[in-house]
Formats: structure tokens, sequence, C-alpha cells
């Protein structure tokens, strides 16, 4: 029994890893995007009305 809770505490461990990797992964590419629209959009209003809408 203890061993059976043992291996359900490793993976639901390794599931937040990967949970927390992906999060980190999105994190990465909507600053990326948010990034390409500053570059394309060099004015703030432009910026703006692109994060309000999303």
């Amino acid at each position: 029994m203890y061993a059976i809770s043992y291996q359900l505490s490793a993976i639901s461990y390794q599931l937040s890893a990967i949970s927390y990797q992906l999060s980190a992964i999105s994190y990465q590419l909507s600053a990326n995007v948010l990034r390409a629209l500053a570059l394309m959009g060099k004015s703030p209003d432009f910026k703006f009305s692109l994060i309000s809408q999303s």
C-alpha cells in the first residue's frame, strides 16, 4: 500500500513539473508574440488596441 501511494505521489510530482514547463513555454511564446507586435507597430496606440482585443 505504501509503494502504491509513493508511486502516485511521484506521478503527481512529474505531472506538476510538466505543467510548470508548459506554463513557462506558453509564457515565453506570449512574450515573443508581444515583442513581435511591438516591433510591427511602433506606436503605443496600435499595441494597446491589439492587447485589449485579445
